[in-house]
């Protein structure tokens, strides 16, 4: 079950050190995406981030910094997927989608992930709310892209998420809401997900 944390909305002081602990203890990858920062700003947290890692980092805007560092995955939002005047997309990188309605996966095939949601309440969108209900099981089509439950989830939901069939899960609000507990919160996430990929059993 993969792992997925997207970076909190807005800068703030000691980020780009948590993020590197949360690279060092094995997130795999972190979307960054700051909706208010500039160009400068973005450069700034890349830079701030270890290059081993960078092969990490999902950009959701100034994709040609992919160029300017060792960046491998570029994220489009929905927008500007939909506002895409080509069909052909950038090779040699991963791409990732965002979708909030399952009818749209038709439309993404090119891609290797997308979100999906807002799955619950949102912690970090007050009045954000989740879109599908709790007894709800994804029926895959027949589609090589993979769904990542976004929106609401914590620990307690992981589970949960895992029960509707989602490959993945992405973490925002219960990873930076406190970011003193960022570190210890992405380690008991990664467990649970960890567990799940290699069958073992889950501990509560």
């Amino acid at each position: 079950m993969e792992l997925i944390v997207i970076a909190k909305p807005t800068l703030f002081k000691e980020e780009c050190h948590l993020v590197n602990q949360l690279f060092e203890a094995g997130l795999q990858v972190f979307h960054l995406r700051k909706d208010n920062a500039d160009e400068t700003g973005y450069r700034k947290i890349v830079e701030g981030i270890s290059p081993e890692y960078h092969p990490r980092i999902a950009l959701h805007h100034f994709h040609a910094l992919a160029n300017d560092y060792n960046i491998k995955r570029i994220h489009h939002t929905e927008s500007f997927r939909k506002n895409l005047t080509t069909n052909i997309l950038p090779k040699n990188h991963i791409l990732s989608t965002s979708i909030h309605q399952l009818s749209a996966i038709d439309d993404i095939a090119p891609y290797h992930y997308s979100f999906f949601g807002p799955v619950f309440n949102s912690f970090s969108k007050p009045g954000y709310m989740g879109v599908i209900p709790p007894d709800f099981h994804l029926n895959k089509p027949n589609s090589n892209t993979k769904l990542i439950a976004l929106g609401g989830i914590g620990l307690n939901q992981i589970d949960q998420v895992k029960k509707m069939n989602f490959d993945g899960v992405a973490l925002l609000g219960c990873v930076w809401n406190d970011p003193s507990q960022a570190l210890t919160t992405f380690k008991k996430a990664q467990a649970k997900c960890l567990a799940y990929t290699q069958h073992l059993t889950i501990q509560p």
